[in-house]
């Protein structure tokens, strides 16, 4: 007699057994996701914002219209963060291109101390004056704010803002979903006209997050980045790119061109990075060649 006239119920069970553990498991992380919405807006005590410690010596405010507020509070980028601690000393110059509330101005300021700088571009007007607010919020003096954006060329270029939470995705590029609905006119300038006046030999560090922007912001600080190689952190997301009209490759390419080569961090220390077929979301750091 086949065996399988036999299983078959055994598998009807299993399949019912299994349905029924997943519905379970499934109730389980509904309601796990539920007191953790719960716990997150209890923070705010029906404020707008609250007050958040990123570190012993740096607060930063955290809003409850933006998606951004919660990665920061559940430790957004700590790799990269924590990498400020290792290149950045008393008296360097950071820029932080695409700085958005401040997350890493407000601790790279406080590493460069009374003697150093901090510039930071953010063209939002929103997110500038809540960057500027966290500046006020820690009482710090090194910071010197611009509320421009950064391309290839002088210019007043179309912005495209989220009113939705996801002002972290901001940018000059139309987004392909319904994440980014306003479009304003904001001014544009170079890195390099923006470094007229400012010590390039201090500059140890660039950051630079602008949401698909990258290539035409490299290649206005073409003449810098060549003749005073600093160390380059970049954001590169193929999403962003494609946004923009091209491939993150070229971001790649851009910075090997200028002399640099790419490393990734992962606990804390530098890998090379060879160029990768896909790059869904990955902060590289490029690093001039001796």
């Amino acid at each position: 007699m086949d065996n399988k006239i036999f299983k078959r119920p055994l598998y009807k069970i299993a399949g019912k057994i299994s349905k029924i553990l997943r519905n379970f498991q499934k109730r389980e992380d509904d309601k796990l996701v539920k007191r953790k919405n719960e716990l997150w807006d209890n923070l705010f005590k029906d404020n707008v914002f609250f007050e958040f410690k990123l570190t012993n010596d740096v607060k930063i405010n955290l809003y409850k219209d933006s998606v951004l507020s919660k990665l920061i509070y559940n430790g957004f980028e700590k790799e990269e963060t924590d990498y400020l601690y290792q290149v950045l000393n008393e008296g360097d110059v950071f820029l932080d291109i695409g700085a958005n509330v401040g997350l890493f101005a407000l601790i790279a300021s406080n590493l460069v101390g009374a003697n150093g700088k901090v510039i930071c571009f953010e063209p939002s007007p929103l997110t500038f004056a809540r960057l500027a607010e966290n500046v006020k919020l820690n009482d710090f003096k090194n910071i010197e704010l611009k509320n421009i954006g950064l391309g290839e060329t002088k210019d007043q270029l179309n912005f495209y803002l989220s009113e939705n939470g996801h002002d972290a995705w901001n940018s000059f590029a139309p987004s392909q979903d319904n994440k980014l609905e306003k479009i304003i006119q904001v001014p544009v300038s170079t890195l390099d006209i923006e470094l007229q006046n400012v010590d390039k030999e201090k500059v140890s560090l660039v950051k630079m997050d602008v949401e698909g922007w990258e290539k035409f912001a490299l290649k206005g600080g073409r003449e810098f980045l060549i003749n005073f190689s600093p160390i380059v952190m970049v954001e590169f997301t193929e999403e962003n790119t494609f946004n923009a009209g091209y491939s993150v490759h070229e971001i790649y390419d851009i910075m090997i061109t200028f002399g640099y080569q790419w490393f990734t961090i992962k606990n804390g220390k530098l890998i090379e990075e060879t160029k990768k077929l896909h790059y869904p979301y990955n902060n590289l750091i490029a690093i001039k060649k001796q």
